[in-house]
């Protein structure tokens, strides 16, 4: 089955509107034309002529496929605002028992100790970490994937969470180079997130930077980071404060979901509910938002049925 294209022949007046939008835009925006060709898809050669008017000798009202690109580039453009324009905005971090106590070990590591916060994926990590730099000086937050497993991938990310932006070296050198930048920090805490991602070597190192500084340092991840750091006596010793849980708790999705404004009935029981199911606080606040853009559209409070709807349209089940 071949794709609708929609709109693809274009009048010259069509073509001339196309043209001054996107000039319009680029000088709004004050974008370079190898911005403007990734905006619309098509080389940056080809729409700068076509804008200007000198693609084809002049004759760009004889081309149909430049315009077909601008036009369905502002069409997606109008769409995307449109529907963030009717989505609801977030609200604030919220208070959480568990990001309480996830703070409480951050600060903790902060005084110079190693920390550990483990826990499966929704359980508000990220959030807390986020809210923790923000209100608080010399946080540095490095987070971790596949691609920074060793120990100099490790320490590249860490130094340009600390705004050090070297490309390469040594682990030696490199290590030297985070030692070097904490000490100039007094009473900083490196947050490293995602370090189940992280080599024994790595998680190592990041130890013997401790040792050496005595900087704080947060590790945090999913459950497997616990699993992996109890294999190594000598970095589990050194873990001064933990957090660790294996879901959401009850009052953690009561506290999310009255940041939305369900604080009871029907709509938070079925909120504690998934929020107890993979994804925990995620899953919740991302099906409050969907349900909460439903029901302004019918102009009425979001209802259990919104809820249900809401979430297996995310989740493709039904809770």
């Amino acid at each position: 089955m071949n794709a609708n294209l929609g709109k693809t022949e274009f009048t010259p007046s069509e073509i001339d509107d196309l043209r001054g939008r996107l000039k319009a835009l680029k000088a709004a925006q004050e974008a370079s034309w190898t911005n403007v060709a990734g905006w619309v898809g098509v080389p940056s050669g080809t729409i700068s002529a076509w804008t200007e008017g000198t693609y084809n000798g002049g004759k760009y009202y004889d081309n149909q496929t430049v315009p077909a690109a601008v036009y369905r580039f502002f069409l997606a453009s109008e769409e995307k605002a449109a529907l963030q324009a009717v989505m609801p905005a977030d609200p604030d971090f919220q208070m959480t028992t568990s990001a309480d106590r996830m703070l409480k070990v951050m600060a903790v590591a902060q005084l110079g100790d190693m920390g550990l916060i483990s826990t499966p994926p929704g359980c508000g990590k990220s959030a807390a970490i986020k809210q923790y730099q923000a209100t608080r000086p010399l946080v540095f937050v490095a987070t971790m994937k596949p691609s920074t497993r060793g120990v100099n991938t490790m320490l590249l990310s860490i130094l340009a969470a600390m705004n050090d932006r070297v490309t390469k070296g040594t682990p030696q050198a490199l290590s030297e180079r985070v030692i070097e930048r904490v000490r100039q920090v007094n009473g900083a805490l490196l947050v490293v997130d995602e370090a189940q991602h992280l080599s024994p070597q790595a998680l190592d190192e990041l130890r013997a930077i401790h040792d050496c500084t005595e900087v704080g340092v947060l590790l945090s991840g999913d459950e497997n980071l616990l699993v992996a750091l109890r294999k190594y006596p000598q970095l589990f010793s050194r873990l001064g404060v933990r957090h660790t849980q294996n879901k959401p708790l009850l009052e953690d999705v009561s506290a999310v979901a009255a940041g939305w404004g369900i604080a009871k009935g029907a709509e938070l029981a079925f909120l504690q509910e998934i929020g107890r199911k993979s994804g925990g606080l995620r899953a919740v606040a991302k099906t409050i938002k969907l349900a909460k853009r439903a029901a302004q559209a019918d102009g009425t409070p979001v209802s259990v049925g919104d809820l249900r709807d809401a979430y297996g349209q995310r989740y493709g089940e039904a809770a």
